[in-house]
């Protein structure tokens, strides 16, 4: 009698089983899918989903409205110097306040130049001869 050859035609379909079986034994639980919203909550009825996806849908919606109304206001925030108060764009807002640095420097260096000296502050009698 002759014997049965089980080996398989192509080692490439007993791979592809085996990568089926690896795929299979790492998929998620039902419940980390729940979690994810890849699946319905299997606990609640088909026929309440739909209901409790839409409950869940306005809850988020007022919580967001409510939030919305306790944001503080533009005004507020520049008040408060959260936020610069510029009309320049976003983009150019930053070498807006680079350029206002840079003229408060030069303008402190020109007084600077233009101190009188030590001397004639005394003359004025400003400053002590002591000092």
């Amino acid at each position: 009698m002759q014997s049965i050859d089980e080996e398989p035609i192509s080692p490439i379909l007993d791979d592809r089983k085996n990568s089926l079986a690896k795929q299979i034994a790492s998929r998620p639980a039902a419940h980390e899918l729940v979690e994810q919203n890849v699946l319905k909550d299997p606990t609640v009825a088909p026929s309440l989903q739909a209901a409790q996806q839409d409950l869940r849908r306005n809850q988020l919606e007022d919580t967001l409205d409510k939030k919305l109304k306790l944001r503080s206001t533009r005004q507020e925030l520049v008040d408060h110097h959260v936020l610069l108060d510029t009309t320049a764009a976003p983009s150019l807002q930053a070498k807006q306040a680079q350029l206002q640095m840079n003229m408060i420097e030069d303008s402190l260096d020109k007084k600077l130049v233009d101190r009188p000296p030590r001397d004639k502050l005394v003359e004025q009698h400003i400053l002590n001869k002591d000092e």
